[in-house]
């Protein structure tokens, strides 16, 4: 799609970080933009920067995890813009952090219902639309995590790795059917987001008791903070995700940091080896 005038972009998890950075460009390149959301509050903030850019925004409240807000969303946006030129499957959680043996089962079904089942409603409300139009472009929020195999967060790893699954199982099915629908895979690696902070939205009952607010001890908390806040700017991401769309490009990866351990995560795959074990996915940036 090299036009983007007055076309319509919806993006989840779009009132903070890389999915309000995206919503960004999309606006700066004269679209519409709706962005979905379960945080009511920077939901509103989000939507008045970007009609402050001149385009027309729209806000969702919406729970990616929830079938009835995923279709709340999609009868909204067909109502005022038809069916969107750009949708961005953005929305994401970090939970389930630690060793596999103390997760719980609230655990794995956050992690899951937000990533996991954010991503499948998406593209149930949606794809049937761009398909029909065969047009559009479909931009899946997955992780340097779904292309390596760290410890220590496996709920959040196995989440990507599925959904780089769908994205490259649904990139094959529409070049099988020789749809002009692009489909695009973003792995960022660590990005200066609330990504860690993602405790704050996780629904009472699936909340673990004794927990703080972060779900984390202090002192990895402090460490984490540091982390992100040195981390690549969403900006950049998004960046890269609209020069992606403009080149019809499957992959979107955002740094250089994670190349080796993917490229040692293949070699063992090919040559029948063990799983390369390194640490955490934070011990590459040391």
């Amino acid at each position: 799609m090299q036009s983007f005038e007055n076309k319509t972009a919806v993006v989840t998890g779009g009132a903070s970080g890389m999915g309000f950075a995206m919503a960004s460009v999309f606006a700066r390149e004269g679209m519409n933009v709706v962005l979905a959301d379960v945080e009511k509050g920077a939901l509103r903030e989000a939507v008045a920067k970007i009609e402050a850019m001149g385009v027309e925004a729209i806000g969702v409240p919406t729970d990616v995890s929830s079938e009835a807000d995923m279709d709340h969303l999609g009868e909204v946006v067909r109502a005022r813009f038809g069916v969107p030129d750009v949708l961005c499957l953005n929305a994401g959680v970090a939970g389930g952090g630690g060793p596999t043996h103390l997760l719980t089962t609230r655990d794995w079904k956050w992690t899951i219902d937000v990533n996991l089942w954010g991503v499948i409603q998406g593209l149930r409300v949606f794809l049937g639309g761009m398909r029909e139009r065969d047009s559009g472009d479909i931009v899946l929020t997955a992780s340097v995590a779904g292309l390596t195999s760290f410890a220590g967060s496996l709920p959040y790893n196995t989440t990507k790795h599925a959904v780089v699954a769908i994205a490259e199982t649904l990139f094959a099915e529409l070049a099988d059917a020789g749809s002009k629908v692009a489909v695009h895979c973003l792995c960022p690696g660590l990005v200066s987001t609330n990504i860690i902070h993602s405790e704050r939205n996780r629904p009472k009952e699936l909340q673990n008791p004794g927990k703080g607010a972060t779900g984390m001890d202090p002192g990895v908390q402090t460490m984490m903070e540091g982390v992100f806040a040195a981390a690549k700017p969403p900006a950049e991401v998004a960046e890269l995700v609209f020069a992606a769309i403009v080149n019809r490009r499957f992959w979107i990866q955002t740094d250089e940091f994670f190349r080796d351990a993917i490229r040692a995560r293949h070699r063992a795959i090919e040559n029948d080896e063990d799983p390369p074990a390194r640490g955490s996915l934070l011990s590459v940036y040391s």
